[in-house]
C-alpha cells in the first residue's frame, strides 16, 4: 500500500518537476547549448590530409555525425522527456529517504509541510548538483573532458559521501555526528579526474575564448535550472509525503475505532 503510493506521488511529483526543469532550460540553459554548437560545428580546424599512390584506389569514408534531435519542437520534446523520467527516478529517492527519516529519533510521526521540503530540496541539490559540480563544472558542446568511467565512478563517490555525511548531520548522533562534515571534504580531496589538457585544446583560439566564456555562463545558468528542479522537487515531495502519512493515519484510528464483532 505504501510503496503503491509513493510510487505513484513520485510519477507526479516526477511530472511536475521535469515540466518546470524543462521550461527553465529553455530559457536559460538551452540558448548557450545552440550557441556552443555552432562553435563546435564551424570553428573546429579540420587537419589537412591527402592520399596518395594506392590509398586512392581504396574508399574513403568520414565516421558518420552521432544522432542529435532537431532543433524546435523535436528538441523540446526529448528534453521534456529526459527531464520527466530524471524528476520521477529522483521523486523515488527523495520520498523513500523522507519516510525513512520519520523513523529516525522519533517518537511520534510528523506530516512535512512546506518548511521541511525547502530543507530536503536544498540538500538534493547539494547532493546531486552542487558537490559534483565543484570537481566536475557541467560541459558545453566542444569541450574536453576526462575518461567517460573515471568521471562516473567519481560522481557516484561523491553523492555517496556528501549524502552520507550530511545524514550524519542531521541525523547522527553525537560525538560521531561531528565526524560527517570529514565525509563531504572526502570527495573533494580525493579529486575529479580532469581532461588531459586544456578544455578547448581541440578549437581555433577565437573559438576557444567564445567557448570559454560561454562555458562559465553555462555552469551558472545549469545552476539555476537545477535549483529549480530540487524547488520543485523537495516542496511537491513534503507534500505528497504529508497527504500519505495523514491518510495511513486516518486509516490506522479508523481501524482501532472500528467495533470488533
Amino acid at each position: 500500500m505504501i510503496f503503491r503510493q509513493i510510487v505513484f506521488y513520485a510519477l507526479l511529483v516526477g511530472a511536475l518537476s521535469g515540466l518546470v526543469s524543462t521550461v527553465v532550460q529553455m530559457w536559460q540553459v538551452v540558448p548557450i547549448i545552440l550557441n556552443a554548437e555552432v562553435y563546435e560545428s564551424e570553428a573546429r580546424p579540420v587537419p589537412a590530409h591527402e592520399h596518395t599512390g594506392q590509398d586512392k584506389l581504396v574508399a574513403h569514408e568520414h565516421p558518420a555525425e552521432e544522432w542529435t534531435p532537431e532543433d524546435g519542437i523535436e528538441r523540446i520534446a526529448y528534453t521534456l522527456l529526459a527531464n520527466v523520467l530524471t524528476g520521477m527516478g529522483f521523486a523515488l529517492v527523495i520520498m523513500a529517504a523522507m519516510m525513512a527519516s520519520l523513523h529516525v529519533g522519533r517518537k511520534t510521526r510528523t506530516p512535512f509541510n512546506w518548511r521541511h521540503g525547502l530543507v530536503w530540496g536544498a540538500a538534493g541539490y547539494a547532493v546531486f548538483f552542487l558537490a559534483p559540480t565543484l570537481g566536475l563544472p557541467p560541459e558545453i558542446p566542444g569541450a574536453i573532458a576526462g575518461p567517460l568511467e573515471a568521471r562516473r565512478l567519481w560522481w557516484i563517490f561523491t553523492v555517496v559521501f556528501t549524502a552520507a555525511g550530511l545524514a550524519g548531520l542531521a541525523f547522527g548522533k553525537s560525538p560521531w555526528r561531528w565526524v560527517a562534515p570529514v565525509l563531504l571534504l572526502v570527495p573533494q580531496l580525493v579529486g575529479a579526474p580532469q581532461p588531459p589538457g586544456p578544455v578547448f585544446g581541440e578549437q581555433l583560439p577565437a573559438a576557444a575564448a567564445g567557448l570559454e566564456r560561454l562555458a562559465q555562463q553555462f555552469i551558472g545558468a545549469t545552476a539555476i535550472a537545477n535549483a529549480a528542479l530540487w524547488l520543485v522537487l523537495g516542496l511537491a515531495s513534503a507534500w505528497a509525503v504529508r497527504r500519505i502519512v495523514l491518510s495511513l493515519e486516518e486509516e490506522s484510528s479508523s481501524k482501532i475505532k472500528a467495533p470488533s464483532i
